[in-house]
């Protein structure tokens, strides 16, 4: 069944549930703002995400499950999950780490390549095969991320980190594509509560082995830290993902393309405003291809 389309003058309760899925896609924005603000070790970051907005996520699995239709667990939903979670646990190890090694642009930016790895795992993996459209946009992407680290390429004094930061990135936006089709296989098998709650923890449960492997700092050490993890897993986790969550419930799946694109463009602005990292030409034409690709994947 195709998404309904969004209305040319959406009537107030639509406009309402769209600026409610922008609020969310802004939240999420200002991850990487919070990592860098946060004084522990990038897995140990993932780790804290996960606890404070785990007793949220135990609160929405409870009430979901008290809905007179809520699905049955069915048969592998526990190892799907797990899966996802796994999956998801390395994207936010390789994410936060990136944060360390590169701008907190290229790092937003390289990270939605991730659908570009859901097309092409579907693909590989499933054979479902892509239209040209996909193709092309598969393409774009390829030149996007090129052209955002052809910089790095003058300046030999940053080139091992930088280009190390960037290749994490790419790393991070691949394990996210695999937590999506990890999340596709347990949807038909739990609820979205349940899927969720477990997915979180086992991601908890392995950002805290690799953060204590690493010998990371693991315990904030100043008031700031505290209060950057707190705002990781209640701003960007709980208010991000679950007003998403909310509005793309309501409002329309057509909608999506906005919460791929839109945290991207806010962590760019807000790195530029905080940070001073303000991006070349070239990587401005990068960023804006691969923006222009998801849209690509997200329509085709």
């Amino acid at each position: 069944m195709s998404a309904p389309a969004i209305p040319a003058r959406p009537a107030s309760p639509a406009l309402a549930m769209f600026l409610v899925l922008l609020a969310g896609a802004t939240f999420i924005g200002f991850s990487g703002i919070f990592v860098r603000l946060a004084d522990v070790g990038p897995a140990a970051a993932g780790f804290w995400r996960m606890i404070f907005a785990l007793p949220a996520l135990m609160a929405w699995t409870a009430v979901e499950r008290r809905k007179p239709k809520s699905g049955a667990i069915r048969s592998g939903a526990f190892a799907a999950v797990a899966l996802a979670g796994l999956a998801f646990g390395i994207d936010v190890t390789l994410y936060n780490a990136a944060l360390g090694h590169t701008t907190i642009a290229n790092a937003s930016l390289l990270g939605n390549l991730a659908p570009v790895g859901v097309v092409l795992g579907a693909w590989l993996l499933l054979g479902e095969r892509p239209s040209r459209r996909i193709l092309g946009a598969l393409m774009l992407a390829i030149a996007g991320a090129l052209l955002l680290i052809l910089p790095k390429f003058t300046g030999a004094a940053q080139l091992s980190g930088n280009l190390f930061g960037d290749s994490l990135a790419v790393g991070a936006a691949m394990s996210y594509a695999a937590y999506i089709l990890a999340v596709r296989h347990a949807r038909n098998r739990a609820d979205a509560g349940y899927v969720n709650l477990v997915s979180s923890a086992v991601c908890a449960v392995f950002c805290l082995a690799a953060a204590l492997a690493f010998g990371e700092q693991i315990i904030p050490a100043s008031l700031q830290g505290w209060l950057a993890v707190a705002a990781l897993g209640i701003v960007s986790h709980v208010l991000g993902q679950g007003l998403i969550t909310l509005s793309l419930g309501s409002y329309g799946a057509s909608a999506a393309s906005l919460v791929m694109v839109w945290p991207a463009l806010v962590s760019v602005l807000a790195a530029w405003a905080l940070f001073g990292e303000q991006p070349t030409p070239v990587q401005g034409f990068g960023g804006v291809a691969i923006l222009a690709a998801v849209l690509m994947v997200r329509r085709g």
